[in-house]
């Protein structure tokens, strides 16, 4: 009987256990495994078949407003047989905080370049390419890697926001670079003027 009432508290505990920011789906080129969200801190995996991008889209709980900060970070695997030379992430209805985090690879190919601002981050990556897996902050615990930020101030429960994960191809990967750069741009001339 003793056993019993301890198992069934294990599982009330568990089906009461906080989550960070429910997870409503995802479309897009990827597979995602969303099941590592807990209290505070966003964690997913990417698997792409091929090059593409994926947006997957959240709900805010109530959990989350108690302080509006999430913890972020994402594995993305390479299935595709291609090189991933780049990288872009686009938040919509979320924006990173400071202090920003990294963006890291299996050490096959360097990071050769890098940047973000609030609503998105970018990394070019050295040539053939990523062609096994890359991370954003800090999926596998290592030394000097840290998580990015997301800052849900201002939002209510039952917003929704959305984090879309880009691996152009070469050819549009220059193309987004120079929009990137303009959003930057904008965004320093903004802070100058006011």
């Amino acid at each position: 009987m003793k056993k019993t009432s301890i198992f069934a508290a294990a599982l009330l505990a568990l089906a009461t256990q906080a989550q960070a920011a429910q997870y409503l789906g995802a479309e897009g080129q990827a597979q995602v495994n969303a099941s590592f969200a807990t209290a505070s801190q966003l964690f997913f995996d990417l698997d792409f078949a091929k090059i593409g991008s994926t947006t997957l889209n959240f709900s805010v709980e109530a959990d989350d407003l108690s302080q509006p900060l999430l913890s972020f970070n994402a594995l993305v695997r390479n299935l595709s047989g291609q090189g991933f030379e780049a990288v872009s992430v686009q938040l919509k209805g979320a924006s990173f905080a400071a202090p920003v985090g990294s963006i890291s690879t299996d050490g096959f190919q360097p990071v050769l370049a890098r940047g973000s601002n609030s609503q998105s981050l970018w990394a070019q990556f050295a040539k053939p390419g990523v062609t096994t897996e890359f991370y954003l902050g800090n999926p596998l615990l290592q030394n000097g890697a840290s998580d990015w930020t997301l800052d849900l101030t201002g939002a209510q429960v039952g917003d929704t926001f959305s984090i879309s994960v880009a691996v152009p191809e070469p050819e549009s990967y220059a193309l987004m670079l120079s929009g990137l750069a303009l959003v930057g741009w904008l965004a320093r001339r903004r802070r100058a003027v006011a």
